[in-house]
């Protein structure tokens, strides 16, 4: 049996943020339902799990920073994507109203429109967004498990000598946590903190690649009926004038409104955003530079690991482009309307559309927007980190 939502026929109010719905939902953080209070309590306990594990990554960290460089990296390698992750809950908890709203908006917009072709291209980017999604989601849970299984696999190989009871990152607990009765409590509480780093950020960047898609498709949407109000007539009669100049101003009204929820959603995702790219390529390269000092089998757990930031990064970036590339294709469709068989008031609204969508809409994010060139530089940067430190180290 696979899952529901990989059948053709899933519903399409289901697909709609499902990542982010289902993610969040198991951190008890619910956007389109009332919170209980075991859901607020399971909440609290997740964030402060992270948290703590976070300041058990680096106690451990800077400890062996001297002693042990490789240890130290072992460490401040998942620390970096735990922190971005901790952010990110903060973020989307404070924003949790809007996000709501915005999420109400788009399923409202997106109902509207039922004609047959636009339900399949519907259907098309409503599956995109919920799979690729999804394909990041189990990456994250085999990462998690790629370090569960590395420190049983250590412990085994250890069996004969005085045995040492790890966790499966590398985190300082109290030495009461790394003996028995207490150690499978630590261990399964270490654990879930890697499953928490997974739900919430599969579950921010799922909700920013959703809705970039979905603002994509309604673009689409208004490319279609732009081009069906501005079909090819000769001598429109005036009464024919005026049905289109209604009709444009119908698009344009909710061109303008697309344009608004984008600026409201760019306001929410700002610092996320940026905090994913930044963190991002600090996680790549120390993923990278991890690969270099370690051997054997330690090398398979970060490789999939740097896969695994590289294609949430990759997922913002492609976003953004998709959005962008239809907000400028709305106007090159206006463009190349048959426009200039109507009248003049026609004409001018069409010129007003063209100029407005000559500005791209995007995710304003702080000294850059997602596309795929800022994914090449990112890379780019991303790989002269790694060779600094090689020189370095």
């Amino acid at each position: 049996m696979y899952p529901k939502y990989l059948s053709s026929d899933y519903p399409l109010d289901k697909h709609l943020f499902f990542v982010t719905r289902y993610s969040f939902g198991l951190l008890g953080l619910r956007f389109e339902r009332a919170s209980t209070f075991w859901s607020t309590l399971w909440l609290i306990f997740n964030f402060a799990n992270l948290a703590h594990c976070c300041q058990a990554e680096f106690s451990f960290g800077w400890h062996y920073m001297s002693t042990s460089p490789v240890d130290a990296m072992d460490a401040f390698c998942p620390l970096a994507c735990s922190l971005t992750t901790l952010f990110k809950m903060g973020c989307m908890w404070r924003s949790r109203v809007e996000v709501a709203a915005l999420i109400r908006r788009i399923r409202q917009l997106t109902e509207k429109e039922r004609n047959a072709e636009r339900m399949e291209l519907k259907r098309s980017y409503y599956r995109m967004a919920t799979l690729l999604a999804m394909l990041i989601f189990t990456l994250g849970c085999i990462n998690t498990g790629a370090f569960v299984l590395r420190s049983i696999w250590e412990m085994w190989a250890r069996r004969q000598l005085p045995f040492k009871y790890d966790m499966p990152f590398r985190m300082h607990f109290p030495a009461v946590a790394h003996r028995l009765p207490l150690y499978p409590l630590a261990y399964l509480y270490s654990t879930w903190s890697g499953q928490i780093t997974v739900y919430a950020f599969v579950g921010t960047d799922g909700f920013f690649f959703s809705f970039t898609l979905y603002v994509t498709f309604l673009l689409k949407a208004l490319q279609m009926d732009l081009q069906r109000v501005l079909k090819p007539v000769q001598d429109p009669s005036p009464r024919e004038c005026k049905r289109c100049c209604q009709q444009l101003r119908n698009i344009i009204d909710r061109h303008n409104e697309i344009v608004g929820i984008v600026q409201r959603f760019s306001v929410i995702m700002a610092a996320p955003t940026f905090a994913q790219f930044l963190s991002a390529s600090l996680v790549i390269a120390t993923s990278v530079i991890d690969i270099l000092l370690f051997s054997g089998y330690n090398i398979i757990r970060y490789v999939v690991y740097a896969g695994t930031v590289s294609s949430c990064l990759f997922l913002y970036c492609y976003g953004g482009t998709e959005m962008s590339t239809a907000s400028l294709e709305l106007g090159e469709a206006a463009y190349n309307s048959h426009w200039y068989l109507w009248n003049r008031a026609v004409r001018h609204r069409v010129y007003l559309l063209i100029l407005r969508a000559q500005r791209p809409i995007t995710v304003q994010v702080p000294f850059f927007a997602p596309s795929l060139p800022v994914f090449t530089a990112v890379i780019k940067f991303t790989g002269s980190i790694v060779a600094l430190a090689k020189t370095i180290l």
